[in-house]
């Protein structure tokens, strides 16, 4: 009888871990789909480039534009769960700003040259589309590790123009706008982690260095969030970015670049199922 007792509550307490370990599984370990609704509020430092016949006037920025630095925007995320181990994701958003002052100095942009005193409208418009294919190396009832890859697309437009202003009076001058297309792959890695049936933490990171073709960049990115599960098939979070792109490409009339810095908060909804 002494001897049943440590047994009865050696089995007890084990069935009892058992017991917590299963309610700690999130709903997010085992839902196929996953659509995601989300905002972020984007601080940029950005400056770019554009050269024509060797010509390179240096590189301007948003602050010397008189660009705001500060944007919200919306952010559409889908997940494709193929089973247990293998997890596809396609995933857009954008950053749009613009500006106007007077130019202090002389500079050329895209082959054309803006002279000082003139008022210069600019505006800088991103485009992010991403797409990744993901392995689940390492997965427990409520955690995993998973392994991958993928593309973000990069959709950048520029456009600076400036008038002569005299009194009420206003002249066109120079204009220069110049659009790039940048697909950078990259290697990634996920954390998930099940605090409690409602509550879980993501952690994801990005990176890559290459040079191919007419390319060459690097991109680092990191996004942390967590998420709370409020029905069975909605769920909030809240997280934060942060993204660090610099790149080339060499066009037929000259070399393009830009160097480019993401991060700020964020929030989302998600429905799975």
């Amino acid at each position: 009888m002494k001897t049943c007792l440590p047994v009865a509550t050696a089995l007890l307490v084990l069935f009892s871990c058992q017991q917590s370990l299963a309610e700690a599984s999130h709903p997010l370990m085992t839902d196929k789909h996953t659509f995601i609704l989300g905002g972020y509020q984007q601080d940029a430092d950005a400056s770019f480039y554009a050269e024509v016949d060797g010509v390179t006037g240096g590189s301007v920025d948003l602050g010397t534009l008189g660009m705001d630095e500060t944007d919200t925007t919306v952010m559409l995320e889908y997940r494709y769960s193929l089973n247990e181990r293998w997890e596809f994701s396609a995933a857009g958003y954008k950053f749009d700003t613009e500006g106007t002052l007077q130019a202090k100095r002389d500079f050329v942009y895209d082959g054309k040259e803006f002279e000082a005193g003139a008022r210069i409208d600019s505006s800088l418009k991103t485009k992010t589309y991403l797409f990744t294919a993901m392995y689940k190396a390492y997965r427990t009832d409520r955690a995993y590790i998973s392994v991958g890859g993928g593309f973000h697309i990069f959709d950048i437009s520029t456009e600076l123009k400036a008038k002569a202003v005299v009194g009420d009076l206003e002249a066109s001058g120079s204009r220069a706008a110049d659009d790039i297309l940048a697909p950078l792959p990259n290697l990634r890695v996920e954390g998930f982690y099940a605090l409690t049936p409602k509550w879980a933490l993501i952690s994801t990171f990005g990176w890559l260095s290459l040079n191919y073709e007419d390319y060459d960049g690097s991109f680092a990115y990191v996004h942390a969030r967590a998420n709370y599960r409020m029905t069975e098939r909605f769920g909030v979070g809240l997280g934060y970015q942060y993204l660090d792109m610099d790149f080339s490409v060499e066009r037929d009339r000259g070399e393009a670049g830009f160097d480019i810095q993401f991060n700020g908060p964020s929030v989302h909804l998600a429905y799975s199922f």
